[in-house]
């Protein structure tokens, strides 16, 4: 009896699956384009429904002349301090929908993830796109019939519940996992997935920017429910299940799953590389708290002084941003990779990243924050980097727990990040309204910082290939 497999199966374990790459970046594609059209929409609505409250109808046509792009620039209006107060009241709603979709998300991406390992990557696509469509169809409802925003939390429970957004995130990368060896190729094809978005974001952002000018909030609303629908039907079609049929009679425990999940920090059978995991998870932690953080206060950012900048200026911004890293990922993954390995890539784009963040927040002309652009391109390969590094480390049939675990660090950093620096930008925007990316910087150099570390540990204790590490019942 052969003791190791023969060549050619060995041959086929070391190379990717292209086919099946290729789909599910086809059903990802859509999928972004859904949520890309989604976000902007949602966060610009919830900006005119307050402003329309705030500001009623005498106050608006009062001090028209004072505005520029529905922007106040005189501090000595009475329409400025309103102004101030739609940010808020807009940056508060925004805090609460992230609070109630994330905190009911934590459980059920933990073990939807740990059960995907055995009940397969299909049904892990399938239950969280369910519970966003309904979602997005309550959302219209709410525009439609213009109900009362509180309506928009009951939609939100119904994302959490079924996994929604960081779900179909988890599903994705396991999916990609499943169909990559444990190599740089698995870190590209890691990365592709994020540049899919990008692609997704720059098609669909100056499309809403026209969209919400020329038709409203509805129309775009009904597109995103469409494209959600569409994303769910070429997962029935398109992908072929990547879990062995012998794996979906085993399921675990609950106990189990849970144990799978936080195994790899915790548990004894994987010995040294539990500090790895603990640092690089960290280092992720940290990179999605500030990126989470920011995302929508850009919005509230280039909406008010000094940009004042309507929603055709923020697409066109938002898609340069999107095709610089489209453009630019995958070529500065391959040429870093020539000189230096995942983890200095790593620690390369984070510094990059802070410079991003420098820019943004002193920028008080369009274009100054167009400058912004080139470094957050060239620093898109952090995230994906950083998630094949803890992926080559997991063993492959436990690739579903992992990035469950990834999951439940990206809905508490998300809700976290949102809530922190919404805070923040509460407290600092009468005085210094570029803080906040001020703080996401710092919060890069750290995780500079750490990924140094782990470079360090990593090459002393020269850990080798994890693939047979496990965990006991």
């Amino acid at each position: 009896m052969e003791s190791t497999p023969p060549l050619e199966n060995k041959a086929k374990e070391e190379k990717s699956k292209l086919g099946n790459l290729i789909k599910v970046n086809i059903v990802f594609l859509v999928y972004q384009l859904s949520v890309n059209v989604h976000d902007p929409v949602l966060t610009q609505y919830l900006y005119q429904r307050y402003s329309d409250e705030v500001f009623g109808n005498s106050t608006k046509s009062a001090s028209t002349a004072n505005q520029t792009s529905k922007c106040y620039v005189n501090e000595s209006d009475p329409g400025y301090l309103l102004q101030e107060r739609v940010q808020v009241l807009t940056s508060n709603c925004q805090t609460i929908l992230t609070a109630i979709g994330n905190s009911t998300a934590l459980i059920s991406c933990m073990f939807l993830g740990a059960y995907s390992d055995f009940l397969g990557r299909r049904f892990l696509f399938i239950l969280p796109l369910v519970g966003q469509i309904l979602k997005n169809v309550l959302t219209i409802f709410v525009i439609y019939w213009i109900l009362d925003l509180k309506y928009l939390y009951v939609s939100e429970v119904i994302e959490g519940v079924s996994g929604g957004y960081n779900g179909v995130i988890l599903a994705t990368y396991a999916y990609t996992a499943d169909n990559t060896p444990p190599k740089n190729s698995r870190t590209v094809g890691i990365a592709v997935l994020d540049f899919t978005t990008y692609l997704a974001a720059a098609v669909s952002e100056v499309i809403t920017g026209y969209f919400i000018k020329y038709l409203g909030y509805l129309y775009p609303s009904i597109t995103t429910t469409s494209l959600m629908l569409l994303s769910l039907i070429l997962v029935v079609v398109l992908l072929p299940e990547t879990i062995n049929k012998d794996r979906r009679s085993q399921y675990p425990s609950p106990v189990k799953a849970v144990k799978n999940v936080f195994g790899f920090y915790f548990s004894k059978d994987f010995g040294q590389t539990r500090s790895l995991f603990w640092l690089s998870l960290t280092a992720y932690f940290i990179t999605y708290f500030s990126l989470s953080g920011v995302f929508f206060l850009e919005y509230l950012f280039q909406l008010n002084l000094p940009f004042c900048w309507g929603p055709e200026l923020i697409g066109y911004f938002n898609m340069a941003l999107a095709l610089s890293r489209q453009i630019l990922g995958i070529p500065v993954i391959k040429l870093l990779h020539l000189c230096t390995s995942d983890a200095g890539l790593c620690i390369i784009t984070s510094v990059i990243l802070a410079v991003s963040y420098v820019l943004n927040g002193v920028a008080n002309t369009d274009v100054m924050l167009f400058l912004c652009v080139l470094p957050s391109g060239i620093a898109a390969p952090l995230l994906p980097a950083l998630r094949a590094i803890m992926s080559r480390m997991a063993p492959p049939e436990m690739q579903g727990s992992l990035f469950a675990g990834i999951g439940l660090v990206n809905i508490i950093s998300s809700g976290t990040g949102m809530i922190i620096f919404n805070e923040m930008y509460n407290a600092t925007v009468k005085m210094l309204r570029g803080f906040v990316f001020f703080a996401g910087a710092g919060c890069q150099l750290l995780c500079a910082v750490i990924i140094v570390v782990f470079l360090c540990i990593s090459r002393r204790r020269s850990v080798t290939d994890t693939s047979t590490f496990g965990l006991n019942d």
